[in-house]
């Protein structure tokens, strides 16, 4: 079963290793990531390439830049990066994998969003990034048990030296941020995030198209950004899954 993972693009940007996880091929980061479905928000800065054929966008997030590739196969993601005119923040939902340049995101929705959802996004992957950088500081001290911390510190050949380094990218991704109190606009709240469960519950094992879980939150007098934010948090958290490209299934 498959959730969306979230991770800045910094450390996206190190991964040099493909593992088999969850009997996915996936891109194996510094601190113990195994990404395969990727939920990122950032400001897509640029476009390049054939709109008919092939089109890369950059996609930064206060660490780095994401390069999100739609090509011929997905025309709807061609059409959708078409009517964006850069500057502008974007939430993404994609397969990384590593191209001829690094790692890649084959995206499966985009939508435009406002500040606020890149802020909310930025909160929620500084603690996910803690996390994991915490679980490998404890193993470098030989604290605990976690196989993906210790498959990261072999891989990468992790430091104390390294962690404070990832360290710093996360405390610098929230230094862009603007105080609590005027952050923009409020999460989906959890009645979105339940209506569209209760629906996919209701799905069974058929699972629902995403179109009609879009169909669903329009009704609720929800954004496509909002519901595809409320889908990520559901995917992240292993409520749902992806059982193949436009269809979701209850966990």
């Amino acid at each position: 079963m498959e959730a969306a993972s979230r991770v800045f693009a910094g450390e996206l940007e190190k991964a040099t290793r493909v593992v088999q996880h969850g009997g996915q091929d996936s891109l194996f980061t510094p601190t113990g990531a195994c990404i395969h479905l990727v939920y990122l928000v950032g400001a897509l800065t640029a476009l390049s390439g054939d709109a008919r054929t092939a089109v890369t966008a950059r996609v930064a997030d206060p660490t780095g830049v994401f390069l999100v590739r739609a090509t011929g196969r997905e025309p709807e993601m061609l059409a959708a990066l078409g009517e964006i005119t850069p500057p502008a923040f974007v939430a993404v939902l994609g397969y990384a994998e590593m191209g001829r340049n690094g790692p890649t995101v084959r995206p499966l929705s985009i939508a435009q969003v406002d500040r606020g959802t890149r802020d909310r996004w930025v909160v929620r992957t500084a603690d996910l990034s803690a996390t994991r950088l915490e679980s490998v500081r404890a193993r470098l001290r030989g604290d605990g048990e976690d196989p993906l911390a210790d498959e990261a510190i072999a891989a990468y050949d992790i430091t104390p030296a390294a962690i404070e380094e990832l360290r710093g990218m996360v405390l610098g991704a929230l230094d862009v941020l603007p105080p609590a109190a005027v952050v923009p606009a409020q999460a989906p709240g959890p009645d979105l995030s339940a209506a569209l469960l209760e629906r996919i519950e209701a799905g069974g094992r058929d699972g629902v198209a995403v179109e009609d879980l879009l169909a669903l939150g329009a009704k609720e007098g929800c954004s496509k950004a909002e519901v595809e934010e409320a889908l990520a948090g559901l995917l992240e958290g292993g409520d749902c899954y992806m059982p193949r490209r436009g269809l979701i299934r209850i966990a």
